[in-house]
């Protein structure tokens, strides 16, 4: 029978495993476009961030210690104090339940777009068509309110919405109108909004894991986690397996719209949180 010493040397094995293949395969994207140095100062300052949440939400009346945040870090003393005493810490700081709408700005003012009064019509509860300067109603009040990234202006979001086809300009270009609440980046410029929309899946399947793996932990209820693969495709029937999951997957898609639709409020509140699925089809490489 195995003993606790070879069940804690097992599950150290599969976390190590697990964690190197999700970072081998974060790293194959970010090679030329993110220098090692700079993800290596991300993960100090956010696992630092995360240990003092961690410590917290645990005993919210205590202070910190260094040398709690030592043990579980593995960073000295003097290391420590100085990720927490620059100016880097916590800036900029999301808190987890805004994170979803702060990183994908696209989805989130087509979401206040469609159900924040003024932005629809009080009587009808339709979308209004804003202009795209001035005072608020406008798309540029919209994008104030919404987005609060860095780096991202109301011309470039625009922009990537008409990419996306989820707004369209009137024939005069002083009105912008809303076709589709949903932000989908099709075009194939649209490179900005498809990272950020695959990142924030990303983000959310780990969410899903880490709360299943510690609900087996603690008795909590378990959130729905399922996938169907095979180890056995032949190369030659890639392109058909695509375009029959491609099918099956944009209708389960209409239909779990039509379900959050009914769960959802029709306006928006700072108490709401973000929950939904994702649909997403997969492929391991030979190599």
């Amino acid at each position: 029978m195995p003993s606790v010493a070879d069940n804690l040397h097992e599950e150290i094995a599969v976390l190590n495993r697990a964690v190197e293949n999700l970072c081998r395969k974060l790293i194959r994207f970010l090679v030329g476009r993110m220098s090692l140095v700079s993800l290596q100062e991300i993960i100090r300052y956010v696992f630092v961030e995360e240990i003092e949440n961690k410590l917290r939400l645990e005993n919210p009346k205590r202070s910190i210690q260094l040398t709690q945040l030592a043990l579980l870090s593995g960073l000295d003393t003097r290391t420590l104090t100085k990720i927490r005493n620059s100016p880097k810490y916590r800036q900029p700081f999301y808190e987890e339940k805004n994170f979803l709408r702060e990183f994908t700005p696209g989805a989130s003012i087509l979401d206040i777009w469609s159900s924040r009064i003024p932005y629809v019509d009080e009587r009808t509860g339709e979308p209004k068509a804003l202009p795209i300067n001035g005072e608020s109603p406008s798309f540029d009040s919209l994008f104030e309110e919404c987005v609060k990234m860095r780096g991202v202006t109301s011309k470039s979001l625009l922009e990537r919405l008409l990419e996306s086809n989820s707004v369209e300009l009137s024939s005069d270009r002083d009105l912008v109108r809303l076709v589709q609440k949903a932000y989908l980046p099709s075009d194939s410029k649209d490179k900005l909004g498809a990272i950020e929309m695959g990142f924030s899946a990303l983000g959310n399947m780990v969410d899903t894991v880490t709360k299943n793996i510690n609900a087996l932990e603690n008795g909590d209820e378990r959130l729905y986690q399922r996938g169907a693969w095979t180890y056995r495709l032949n190369p030659s029937n890639r392109a058909g397996l695509r375009e029959a999951l491609r099918s099956f997957m944009e209708s389960k898609d209409a239909e779990a719209r039509q379900i959050i639709e009914r769960y959802e409020d029709a306006f928006t509140n700072p108490d709401q949180i973000t929950a939904g699925v994702s649909f997403f089809y997969f492929e391991e490489p030979l190599n």
